[in-house]
């Protein structure tokens, strides 16, 4: 079974390195005072030295780790799995000394095999459990006797005491395979179940983002309808007057062409609503329709110089208006980066299709990266938020992603990846 089956629930913490310090100081706890009942009911300290060292290595350790628990360092998984086999030892030593697999203590083994399973990964839990079984098998042959634990060994009755203590073995064997196998297949779930839990908060609150920034938009561009058509009519009755000067009605010509394109950005906007309401797409080559959006945008950004790569017309995938949005919110981003160049390239194999936008830019603050498209980004003055998360709603819907990194020269790379199949992006959108 390989070791990326079942994934981890939980990963090391300091929190988890204190439980683990509370229940050893628990079991130390108990066999110090079986050592003092011991001392009382027998009034002698024969054969007690070895319990006694095994002891203070235990303190020893707990107060070790007790320090640790006081540092910042993150705790690895090497660390907790070192605690737990010096746990392991430890509990051994003591055994040794307390009639071995006689004693009824004998069953804390358990103890750090389900803490493995709960927190370390697959390899590391069979390795404590391993040790465990290991130690459990030495300790049946290999122990001082005591007599509080192991009477029938001066009493003649090794012989079904032998069977009685085999037994346990066995049972300590099954229970062991069972909470090792068992316990990381349900952590693996809780952890799997966690992961699409908290994906699920966050395409709500992203959606409900998007509901309403949208709504704003709506409701800005049916306001702004009125104060162009106003400003519209006052500059033509302003072109009318013969006694403007030359350079005033150029000006106004200019105010006028600029308004005929407010208007037709609102126009187009309540047109993709609607389209995009009744969810109307369409299918063209991932390298027609990347060149088109490209020639679109490049026409607003008249300052940009850009390269497109593209070695064919390409599959056809499927999107609606939204997409060349998406495409254009990385364009911009390059663009708003300040480079005065940028690079489009498409690609593809048998799966998927890659638009790749890259810029040399300022790139992107480290800590920026893993926020981007979120739902809830802080970002800097280029406005590198918003737009980002609309475009990666967007391309989620038909089962795509946007990926942002910095280059390692300058500047920063976006990939916008789409299926080809058809199938995955209907899949993506029910």
């Amino acid at each position: 079974m390989p070791a990326s089956k079942y994934p981890r629930a939980y990963s090391p913490s300091v929190d988890n390195l204190r439980n683990l310090l509370i229940i050893r100081s628990i079991a130390l706890l108990g066999q110090i005072g079986v050592l003092v009942y011991v001392l009382i009911t027998s009034r002698t300290s024969e054969s007690l030295l070895g319990i006694t060292v095994s002891l203070v290595a235990l303190a020893l350790l707990t107060m070790v780790t007790a320090w640790r628990t006081t540092k910042p360092w993150p705790v690895a998984d090497h660390e907790f799995l070192a605690q737990l086999l010096l746990d392991v030892l430890g509990w051994t030593a003591l055994m040794y000394f307390t009639g071995g697999a006689n004693n009824p203590f004998i069953s804390y083994y358990i103890v750090p095999l389900v803490i493995a399973a709960a927190v370390l990964p697959w390899r590391h839990t069979w390795l404590v459990a391993g040790s465990s079984l290991l130690a459990y098998s030495l300790l049946l042959y290999y122990y001082v006797p005591f007599p509080l634990f192991t009477p029938h060994a001066a009493m003649g009755h090794g012989g079904d005491a032998n069977v009685h203590i085999l037994g346990m073995w066995f049972n300590f064997l099954f229970s062991a395979c069972l909470i090792t196998y068992f316990v990381v297949r349900m952590a693996a779930t809780l952890r799997q179940q966690e992961t699409v839990a908290v994906a699920q908060r966050e395409d709500r609150l992203r959606n409900d983002q998007i509901m309403a920034v949208a709504s704003l938009a709506a409701g800005t561009a049916h306001e702004l309808g009125t104060p162009l058509s106003t400003m519209t009519l006052l500059v033509d009755e302003m072109l009318q007057d013969d006694s403007l000067s030359q350079q005033a009605h150029a000006d106004c010509q200019l105010l006028r062409e600029q308004l005929r394109q407010c208007k037709s950005t609102l126009a187009e906007l309540s047109r993709t609503a609607e389209l995009s309401s009744i969810e109307e797409t369409r299918r063209q080559a991932i390298g027609e329709f990347t060149r088109q959006t490209l020639e679109r945008w490049a026409v607003r950004r008249p300052g940009i110089v850009y390269r497109f790569t593209c070695p064919g017309a390409g599959p056809e995938i499927e999107f609606d208006l939204t997409m060349a949005q998406a495409v254009e919110n990385l364009l911009n981003n390059a663009a708003n980066a300040g480079s005065d160049e940028i690079e489009v390239s498409v690609v593809w194999d048998s799966q998927e299709a890659q638009i790749t936008v890259r810029d040399w830019g300022a790139g992107i603050a480290p800590e920026l990266v893993e926020r981007l498209g979120k739902p809830i980004i802080h970002a800097d003055r280029s406005g590198l938020g918003i737009g980002l998360m609309l475009g990666q709603a967007t391309v989620q819907r038909y089962g795509g992603r946007i990926e942002l990194r910095n280059a390692q020269d300058a500047g920063t790379i976006a990939t916008l990846t789409l299926p080809i199949d058809s199938t995955l992006s209907g899949e993506a959108r029910d």
